[in-house]
């Protein structure tokens, strides 16, 4: 919900998002991995089932149906086929956005849902078209970042294919990154951060590492390449 006397950064990333929702009714690439919406308008958020003391405050509303967290399930309670499986749904769904000329450009574990037995991605206050001009605003999620975006550079499919990288880890290792502040967490991508997966998982560390490297010319350039090392490496 937008509402009338919001932080001005909280009604840009509402509409940022709504316009993007709004693209997407046109199209039939974008359809596929996002939930169904209503955007309402103001005239007809009275004909809800919105509290009157929140209505009057709204200016409008986008709606979206529940749907549960992708990541929910336990990496541990699944055998390798099944993770490798997980993953590449993961994939096929980053990989649709990005063919419809889109960077999410702020991917977490939370953004990926499962809704009527199909990955969605959701949250798209920062997304971004992909062109040569992209957006070098300080708005990403600290524990997602790449190290590159910790140093100004503008988000790419790298940074995306990083923050996928950490999703990865923090599900397969089943632990979360810490740091106290933004320094630290600079600290923890830019120079620290060390993979340490479960012997059970060794078999994805390759692919991790590669998803994970410092430098974004030492990474995946494309998620169909992840896709292939996925399925070549893990067989």
């Amino acid at each position: 919900m937008q509402m009338k006397q919001g932080h001005h950064i909280y009604q840009q990333g509402f509409q940022h998002e709504l316009a993007f929702y709004q693209e997407s009714l046109n199209s039939t690439s974008l359809s596929s991995i996002i939930l169904p919406c209503e955007i309402v308008p103001k005239a007809f958020v009275a004909s809800r089932a919105v509290d009157i003391e929140i209505e009057q405050s709204l200016a409008q509303m986008l709606i979206l149906p529940h749907a549960a967290s992708y990541f929910s399930v336990s990496a541990q309670t699944l055998p390798i086929a099944s993770i490798q499986h997980y993953l590449l749904r993961t994939l096929d769904v980053i990989q649709a956005l990005y063919e419809a000329g889109w960077i999410h450009a702020d991917l977490k574990q939370e953004h990926f849902v499962e809704y009527q037995g199909q990955v969605k991605l959701i949250d798209f206050e920062q997304v971004q078209l992909i062109s040569p001009h992209m957006s070098t605003k300080m708005n990403a999620t600290p524990r997602y970042m790449a190290p590159e975006l910790f140093h100004g550079e503008v988000k790419t499919i790298q940074s995306d294919i990083y923050a996928l990288g950490i999703i990865f880890y923090e599900w397969l290792s089943g632990q979360r990154l810490k740091a106290e502040n933004y320094t630290d967490w600079a600290y923890l991508h830019c120079q620290h951060l060390n993979i340490e997966l479960p012997e059970k998982f060794l078999v994805f560390q390759s692919l991790l590492s590669k998803m994970l490297a410092k430098h974004k010319a030492h990474r995946f350039d494309n998620f169909y390449a992840i896709k292939q090392a996925l399925v070549s490496e893990i067989a």
